[in-house]
């Protein structure tokens, strides 16, 4: 529960640098989706708090973009459980699951909230969507490993703390 408030802010110096820095490399408005692997990795880490980071980000990302409330918490939230338990059969140092779970998590996200838009009743072109999702796709593989390394660097910090403050 120490781990909470270092993450949340993790969490917006991301959207920070989502929102202003990464529109200069944005494609059609798409650009990489830093909560996204940041959460996905999160669920990888933590086995206790999946849930509550899962949630946490999306009604985060929510409030912040302006876009259907609920919609992305959600997403994250059923993306943070499947990653989750997608991680308890693999072995967590592995290096090839950071890049299967951004690969995995992008499509689901991208997928279940143009599914969940069209149920609204709004029309979609399916063609948009595919591109939306490769663009995306391809942002999000290009930044797994960075995003992953400093993910689990700051987790190390975190820890190094929480066990220096334990009498």
């Amino acid at each position: 529960m120490k781990t909470l408030i270092p993450w949340f802010i993790l969490l917006f110096l991301a959207y920070v640098l989502q929102s202003a820095f990464f529109n200069v490399i944005s494609y059609n408005g798409i650009t990489v989706d830093l909560i996204l692997l940041i959460t996905i990795f999160l669920s990888i880490l933590y086995d206790k708090y999946t849930i509550l980071y899962g949630f946490c980000s999306g009604l985060f990302l929510d409030l912040a973009s302006g876009s259907f409330l609920g919609i992305h918490t959600f997403t994250f939230l059923i993306l943070c459980i499947l990653i989750n338990r997608l991680a308890q059969f693999i072995y967590k140092e592995n290096i090839f699951l950071p890049l299967v779970a951004s690969l995995v998590a992008t499509i689901l996200n991208d997928f279940m909230i143009a599914v969940l838009i069209f149920l609204l009743g709004y029309d979609y072109n399916i063609w948009q969507v595919f591109n939306n999702i490769i663009v995306t796709l391809i942002y999000n593989l290009i930044f797994t490993y960075p995003v992953y390394f400093v993910v689990v660097k700051v987790n190390d910090k975190l820890q190094a703390f929480i066990k220096s403050q334990e009498f």
